[in-house]
């Protein structure tokens, strides 16, 4: 395509009420529908568009808020444009940003977004991935999933692309936090801190299931960090909940009132964190003493100065990101099924008295599944 400069034509004003197109871009500007959609679409180094014409057409096209046709678009080239995330809740700050990166990124390359979140319920992420698939996504993203197994089967049967995200190894392409080795970090801190500060007592684990991949992934690291101490882990050390902060109060409230063992808590999820902080104001003078390790973080854990809180800080957009990359470039991914983003291990001023010679750790990313 030869390229030909123009000058604007006296302005064709699109109709009142009507949403501008690429036929009012092309009255506006004096060129061809094709080349307005040629710029309009990115291509106009492929197809020899001159800069200045590239920049009349596009400071018309945002002088008359022009937005693409989406639909029409998935038409012509026979995609729907839509891709699909499920998690769990976005109550919770991790899969919000995480939800949030993904709309940005979809936005960005002019695709529709459709998020859902099952709330832990394995019949409802089937239930949302078929209403996917039904409206033919080109690709599934699902964050923590309940129902993995039948989840990827669906995926496979219907031709559909399937990424995971904060989920066990699989066949799929996977991006996640290693948990193994972040929940057997975050332990030896704990241990190490009960050492430093001379506290006895037993580390509980708090929160998550039995039957809930990611929380057996933290269960293992949490039981190699004990066994590198010598000490045995007993069932009764795993107090299991939902994820619901209500629920996880009330087993924080029967642990405390029954134990009086307890040199430290690990817990395992934000709801559960959420469920002892409510104990913590009816019971600060039992609570205050203990030590506790924390897998997510949130900012308001830096009011917590005479706490001995260490956290585990995940990367949710960076996880994002990186799934998003799979999609967009699977070939440059075709043989890194598992791929794991950093964390960083935060601790509280009262925490770092203990450590003075650590600050924080940041793990590096890497690739590679562990067994």
């Amino acid at each position: 395509m030869s390229p030909t400069k123009a000058t604007r034509r006296p302005k064709a004003e699109p109709a009142v009420g009507r949403r501008t197109s690429l036929k009012h871009i092309a009255a506006l500007t004096g060129f061809s529908i094709t080349t307005v959609s040629m710029v309009l679409n990115g291509r106009s180094e492929e197809f020899n568009i001159s800069p200045e014409t590239r920049d009349l057409i596009l400071a018309a096209a945002k002088e008359h808020n022009y937005q693409p046709n989406l639909h029409a678009r998935s038409l012509r080239n026979r995609t729907t444009n839509i891709l699909g995330l499920v998690v769990p809740t976005l109550e919770n700050r991790f899969f919000g940003e995480m939800a949030e990166t993904f709309e940005r990124l979809a936005r960005r390359d002019q695709k529709i977004a459709l998020i859902t979140a099952h709330i832990y319920d394995r019949q409802e992420e089937q239930d949302i991935v078929n209403y996917f698939l039904s409206q033919n996504v080109e690709c599934v993203f699902t964050a923590n999933p309940a129902a993995l197994d039948e989840v990827s089967a669906l995926c496979s049967r219907a031709g559909a692309r399937h990424i995971l995200l904060d989920a066990q190894p699989s066949e799929k392409h996977t991006v996640a936090t290693d948990n193994v080795d972040a929940s057997a970090v975050l332990t030896r801190t704990l241990l190490g801190s009960l050492a430093a500060a001379g506290r006895k007592g037993r580390v509980y684990f708090l929160g998550g299931m039995a039957d809930h991949a990611v929380s057996r992934l933290r269960l293992s690291g949490f039981k190699s960090a004990l066994q590198e101490r010598g000490l045995r882990f007993a069932e009764d050390q795993l107090v299991e909940t939902v994820f619901d902060s209500d629920f996880a109060y009330r087993k924080v409230e029967l642990l405390f009132r029954n134990r009086d063992d307890i040199g430290g808590v690990f817990v395992n999820s934000m709801p559960a964190w959420e469920g002892l902080v409510r104990y913590f104001g009816e019971a600060p003078e039992t609570l205050r003493p203990v030590h506790y390790g924390v897998f997510d973080y949130h900012p308001m854990m830096n009011l917590l100065l005479d706490l001995h809180l260490a956290a585990i800080k995940q990367n949710p957009q960076q996880m994002m990101q990186k799934a998003y990359e799979i999609f967009a470039a699977p070939e440059a991914h075709r043989a890194d099924r598992m791929q794991l983003v950093p964390y960083e291990l935060i601790l509280t001023p009262a925490m770092r008295r203990l450590f003075p010679e650590q600050r924080a750790l940041r793990t590096p990313g890497r690739h590679g599944a562990r067994g």
